[in-house]
């Protein structure tokens, strides 16, 4: 990104003493911005002189609009034709959500003219505007940050996750058939390296729920019908706590190749972590590999993330490993490929528990609570954050900015039953927040968070979703 703001700059500067024609400068921006999708491998769908009800959009790369203007006519502050631009935006925008069936809050547009630029958004049900702001290179960083978000890829949302991965998806129905059946042959091995890591599961997740209350009598009757939905069958509690394993592993799986995504996406691929796009056409030996040294932490450590993941025991899948294992995750990593990390960056209201949704829908209502297993929804969670502070949850940064720097900066949360990082998530996510509004250089938010924002648990699975939903929410400042 910095490389490529940079490179645009120079070219304005070279173009606009020359005093361009709106055409001319259109011209040279929508070249070097093909380009750098090029580089960085997206391939978006670009339409120049696009017709919509509303008007003639200049330019729009799959969900950004783009209206450029002659250098020269925006104006800070803005004037009657830089507002008219902005409203010329805001209807490009609904035509495009109207005529492609998305939501506005999915959509994006800029205005911009070599000399100011303008970030148009639709949050919350009301037109948010950012600028103009002069062009240099940190503002072409964020018009380049949201191209990329926003012409590429499945948006990263709890939504998306569940339509894609829940129980009555076909791929997730055979990859967690496929574990089911590979799962039975290792575990009459007592010795064998899967049945050592199926009692440390047990063992781990007694200290937090007791299984074998939970499958025991008239509470085994309706999880055998929802195991149907999943094309099998059960019949005693010793195979409901084996179907709960694969299940556990399938969506530790999930969380855990959504953080590497995450992660190659925002920043790049490292000396010694593969990129995520290679697994789709990696032969099988070397999916394998790559995988082991996901499980194993190798992947994050390459990215400088020591302790997100040290080993556990969802890696079993790699010792009963067959053709048919392979195929069933191939189908899951060739979907998961699709989807974009950077939503969070480009839309914040949707940094929160990404995975809770998802467990729910892999989970019923019914079982989870006969497991003993209970989610704080966020609207309550939010509504507990603002009775523990309600100047730092709701206040505005512009008044009293020394005290509410001082409280971002010192202030410590803990979570000491953290399940899946609700609370958390919506801490990190008022941080950056409050970061952004003050002005605070991004290394020291980051540090901030880093050691302000804290939780534990005893459910190993809560575990790793918590981690893997802080990363995402710190993932845009990881670089810093």
């Amino acid at each position: 990104m910095k490389a490529w703001s940079r490179k645009i700059e120079q070219s304005l500067q070279n173009l606009l003493p020359s005093a361009p024609t709106e055409a001319d400068f259109r011209r040279v921006v929508d070249r070097m911005l093909e380009e750098f999708c090029a580089e960085i491998g997206l391939n978006p769908q670009v339409r120049t002189e696009y017709t919509l009800a509303t008007g003639r959009a200049d330019a729009v790369f799959n969900r950004l609009v783009i209206e450029y203007e002659r250098p020269g006519v925006l104006k800070d502050p803005p004037d009657a034709a830089t507002h008219r631009a902005v409203q010329q935006v805001k209807g490009y925008i609904t035509g495009l959500a109207k005529k492609g069936g998305h939501k506005l809050e999915r959509l994006a547009g800029v205005v911009f003219d070599g000399y100011f630029i303008i970030f148009v958004r639709y949050i919350r049900g009301q037109w948010t505007v950012e600028g103009p702001f002069g062009v240099n290179p940190h503002s072409l960083e964020w018009f380049l940050t949201w191209l990329a978000g926003l012409s590429s890829g499945i948006a990263l949302t709890s939504e998306n996750l569940t339509r894609d991965f829940s129980i009555g998806q076909l791929r997730t129905q055979n990859i967690l058939r496929e574990l089911y059946q590979a799962l039975g042959p290792e575990l009459a091995e007592p010795n064998s390296i899967v049945s050592k890591l199926f009692e440390q599961w047990r063992l781990f997740f007694s200290e937090a729920i007791d299984y074998s209350e939970a499958f025991g009598g008239r509470k085994l009757e309706p999880l055998k019908k929802w195991v149907r939905k999943a094309g099998l069958n059960i019949h005693s509690a010793e195979e409901a706590e084996r179907f709960f394993f694969v299940l556990h592993t399938y969506f530790a799986l999930l969380v855990k190749l959504l953080a590497w995504l995450a992660l190659s996406r925002h920043l790049g691929v490292r000396l010694g972590a593969p990129s995520f796009a290679q697994l789709v056409t990696a032969n099988s030996e070397t999916l394998r590999r790559h995988l082991h040294e996901l499980e194993s932490g190798g992947i994050f450590r390459a990215y400088g993330i020591l302790n997100l993941l040290e080993g556990d025991f969802f890696e079993w899948y790699l010792h009963a490993w067959n053709e048919n294992i392979e195929a069933a995750l191939r189908e899951i990593i060739q979907r998961l490929k699709d989807y974009d990390p950077t939503t969070l960056t480009l839309v914040p209201e949707e940094t929160r528990d990404l995975f809770k949704r998802l467990y729910h829908y892999l989970l019923p209502r019914e079982i989870r609570h006969n497991l003993g297993e209970y989610y704080t929804p966020d609207w309550l969670a939010q509504r507990l954050l603002v009775q523990v502070d309600n100047e730092f949850f709701t206040g505005d940064p512009k008044r009293n900015g020394s005290r509410m720097r001082q409280k971002l900066l010192k202030t410590r949360f803990l979570d000491p039953a953290c399940g899946s990082g609700t609370f958390l998530v919506l801490i990190i996510a008022r941080m950056v927040e409050l970061g952004r509004a003050l002005l605070v250089p991004e290394h020291e938010l980051l540090e901030s968070i880093l050691n302000n924002v804290v939780g534990f648990d005893l459910n190993p699975l809560a575990v790793l979703t918590a981690r893997v939903n802080y990363l995402l929410a710190i993932a845009d400042l990881l670089e810093h």
